[in-house]
C-alpha cells in the first residue's frame, strides 16, 4: 500500500447495471495499520470519497467489486481488484479524517459518502526496467 500512499490517486471501475464499466479518477488514502479506519479490515484497505449522485455511487450500492489502478508516471503502476463498502458513522468519520489528511478539502461536502475498498488481488508492474517486472499478490 506504500505506492498508494506515495502517489495518492487513480482511477477506479464499478459495474453498472447495465454490464458497461463506468471508471473515474479518486482521491485515493490508504493508511498504515497503526492508522487503519476503524472496523475495516487491517490490511490492503484503501479509502475514497463519492458524491451520493454519481454513477459510482448508484454502481457501488448495487455490485461492490472494484478494480483500480494507481500510476507513477514513470512506468510503474499498481493495479488493484477488491471490494467496496459504503461507510457511515464512526467508521465513516475515520476514513473521512483519514482521507482529508491526505487530500485536504475533499471530503467537506455534505453529499461525500466514504467508500472502503478491501483488496482482494493486486499486480506491480514496472516497465522502466529491463527486463520489465511484474509482480502479484493475493491478499
Amino acid at each position: 500500500m506504500a505506492f498508494v500512499r506515495d502517489h495518492g490517486g487513480g482511477v477506479v471501475a464499478t459495474n453498472s447495471g447495465t454490464g458497461c464499466p463506468e471508471s473515474a479518477w479518486i482521491n485515493l488514502a490508504a493508511a498504515e495499520d497503526e492508522q487503519r479506519v476503524p472496523g475495516a479490515p487491517a490490511f490492503g484497505t484503501l479509502v475514497f470519497g463519492t458524491n451520493a449522485r454519481s454513477r459510482k455511487h448508484v454502481n457501488l450500492r448495487a455490485d461492490p467489486r472494484v478494480s483500480l489502478v494507481v500510476v507513477s508516471g514513470t512506468g510503474q503502476e499498481v493495479q488493484l481488484e477488491g471490494d467496496a463498502a459504503l461507510l457511515e458513522g464512526p467508521t465513516a468519520r475515520a476514513a473521512a479524517a483519514l482521507l482529508e489528511a491526505r487530500h485536504p478539502g475533499s471530503v467537506g461536502k455534505p453529499s461525500t459518502r466514504l467508500v472502503a475498498v478491501t483488496v482482494r488481488w493486486a499486480r506491480f508492474v514496472d516497465v522502466a526496467v529491463e527486463p520489465p517486472l511484474r509482480e502479484e499478490f493475493a491478499l
